[in-house]
């Protein structure tokens, strides 16, 4: 079970959707008549916070009675207290107030003005009272979806996540060009912080789910050399994770979303289920710097076995074109990224998405009925974490094919040389 109560916090009264309805709207005089608050925490997703659903139905200053559903989450102490120094409210709430409007209105100027271009989702509210808690339009409701984490992405909804990206990234090249101090000086580092890397939990959380790793490889013909390889990248584990992330930046630097994976993204369809848009959720966890840091990411945690396989660089492709194009468009005064930059910027990082693979996917990943008892207090008891990463590694077949292909990609490129 989640840690999280079945029930919503107290002061998710209608006093507090009228304030966030007024400030969402930017209307006054609006009188909430009822609100039927969902519980929406799932143990094994929501790890920084807990996540609600309110139904609200409300009369506005014209008298009209109207209805809505509203997001809120809800980043109570006792979650908080282990990421305090990743600020991830502060920086949340300043990228949906002042950053993604300005991306947006950025692309609009661009593109088709029939149909604005989006990033995300809509923000109505923030307040730290009585604790922090960001309010969100509900993009279920405006017919956007999640797709199924244990199963990834395939092609279509990955092409669409990477001209997004590309979108995205290319918009905060711009914008950090021309207001640095919105983007380059307010996003220092992300959720790999050098003092966390350093630190034994770490060490001993992320070690053992590698030594789980190596140890379903040496069961499996091929990859015997592999392993001898992988036990010498444990040896020197800090410092193998510690040069895969820092310097932060590369030639090519971005505000990376952080953590763009599965369950961070929505998709809306048309009328024969075909895919036609995306939408990217929770930026508590951006940080600036090389571009390699998001693509590897992604690529690692959120593909189906079969695209990981033989579509990778097809996305990496379609994510250049895009940004290329984009960037073409954008008051951008610097020289175009070529495309072999943009490879070594993506290669540059591919040790960070080894990292991620072995790291986070397999948690990612995990079956539902496997995870729900997952959190980052419990993932602090040596014995849970111990018992779970058996579970995380092996659970999901996907999971293990996944990590084979990436390993042996990773092992021909040199990398555990």
């Amino acid at each position: 079970m989640s840690e999280a109560s079945n029930e919503p916090p107290l002061y998710l009264t209608p006093q507090f959707f009228r304030r966030a309805l007024e400030h969402g709207l930017q209307q006054q005089d609006l009188h909430v008549l009822e609100v039927m608050v969902t519980n929406l925490t799932r143990g094994g997703e929501n790890y920084c916070s807990n996540i609600y659903r309110a139904h609200i139905k409300y009369r506005n200053g014209e008298g009209n009675v109207l209805e809505t559903s509203l997001i809120v989450k809800s980043m109570p102490d006792d979650k908080q207290a282990i990421l305090a120094r990743l600020h991830i409210y502060n920086k949340e709430t300043l990228f949906y107030l002042q950053i993604k409007p300005k991306l947006e209105t950025l692309m609009w100027g661009i593109g088709d003005l029939s149909k604005p271009w989006s990033l995300g989702a809509k923000h109505y509210y923030s307040t730290t009272q009585p604790e922090q808690t960001i309010i969100f339009e509900d993009l279920c409701c405006k017919g956007y979806q999640l797709k199924c984490r244990q199963l990834g992405l395939d092609l279509a909804h990955a092409t669409l996540v990477m001209r997004k990206l590309a979108e995205y990234h290319a918009l905060t090249m711009t914008m950090s060009e021309w207001e640095p101090e919105s983007i380059i000086d307010r996003y220092p580092f992300g959720l790999l912080h050098m003092d966390a890397i350093k630190s034994e939990p770490f060490k001993l959380l992320f070690g053992t789910q590698l030594l789980k790793l190596i140890a379903l490889l040496t069961e499996c013909e091929g990859f015997g050399s592999i392993t001898k390889k992988l036990y010498r990248y444990h040896e020197h584990f800090t410092d193998r994770v510690l040069k895969s992330v820092y310097p932060l930046r590369g030639n090519h630097n971005v505000l990376n979303h952080g953590d763009l994976w599965v369950n961070n993204i929505f998709f809306k369809y048309d009328s024969q289920y075909k895919v036609k848009d995306v939408k990217i959720i929770d930026f508590q966890l951006c940080f600036y710097g090389s571009l390699g840091f998001d693509i590897n990411y992604f690529l690692n945690t959120s593909l189906e076995l079969g695209v990981l396989r033989d579509h990778r660089q097809k996305l990496i492709d379609i994510y250049f074109e895009t940004l290329i194009d984009v960037l073409k468009k954008l008051p951008w005064s610097k020289p175009l990224p070529t495309y072999e930059s943009v490879m070594e910027e993506i290669r540059e990082r591919e040790a960070y998405g080894f990292f991620v693979a072995f790291g986070f996917f397999p948690l990612m990943s995990m079956i539902g009925v496997d995870s729900e008892d997952n959190s980052l207090k419990n993932f602090h008891d040596e014995e849970f974490a111990r018992l779970k990463v058996q579970v995380m590694f092996e659970g999901n077949s996907r999971t293990l094919e996944s990590l084979k292909c990436t390993v042996k990609r990773l092992d021909e490129m040199k990398l555990f040389d």
